[in-house]
């Protein structure tokens, strides 16, 4: 059996007091070495033992929310509920994921609600992921390189997966794509191994001359 990266303390919570802080018993992740206090937990089901996963500052995991992979909780955020949050996850601010949310890929800050059966995941061709921010709320899909932000709220049933390196930026009332910077332009790219021919030099001849 692998050894623990962390254990559960008895500093309790002061607002939730079966809800307790954790501290690293190895070097988890840059900036997380053996002895470093960490967020709160309501039990070791809360944050994998395994890989790089971490709760930071005052953020909590608790009920039968899982955070593993090489996700990340720190500011005021919180998972709750059924919902998981892994791969290269980041969840700030005051967040809150809940309910049976999936969270396998994403960046989440500001007062968000991901809820309902909502999921943020890469793009499987481009390996973008979305971003969550300000006030928005998310109960639908998305994938890829989506921002959603200040009060916009991606409806349950609501699927978005962007397979293009463009931005798909989301509001309360509008839809916006900032085209990557050598998209913009009709030119098209030559292959790398494009070799344009060299014109031969082509005799001219004059009226009068022989040929």
């Amino acid at each position: 059996m692998s050894e623990k990266k962390y254990e559960i303390t008895k500093i309790a919570h002061p607002q939730y007091p079966w809800l307790h802080r954790i501290r690293a018993l190895g070097n988890v992740r840059k900036g997380v070495r053996p002895g470093d206090l960490g967020g709160f937990v309501q039990s070791e089901e809360n944050l994998s033992q395994e890989g790089q996963s971490w709760i930071a500052d005052n953020a909590v995991a608790a009920e039968e929310a899982h955070v593993h992979g090489d996700a990340i909780l720190w500011d005021y955020s919180c998972a709750r509920g059924c919902a998981s949050i892994s791969g290269p996850s980041r969840i700030g601010g005051n967040a809150i994921v809940e309910d049976y949310a999936i969270i396998a890929a994403g960046y989440v800050h500001g007062d968000v609600h991901i809820s309902g059966n909502a999921k943020l995941f890469a793009n499987a061709v481009t390996g973008g992921i979305p971003t969550v921010m300000e006030k928005a709320s998310v109960y639908g899909e998305l994938g890829g390189e989506i921002e959603v932000r200040e009060h916009a709220v991606i409806l349950p049933g609501v699927m978005i997966d962007n397979p293009t390196s463009d931005v798909i930026h989301i509001g309360p009332d509008y839809i916006a794509i900032e085209r990557k910077f050598k998209r913009e332009s009709s030119l098209l790219t030559p292959p790398p191994d494009f070799q344009p021919k060299q014109r031969s030099a082509m005799k001219k001849h004059h009226r009068g001359e022989e040929r």
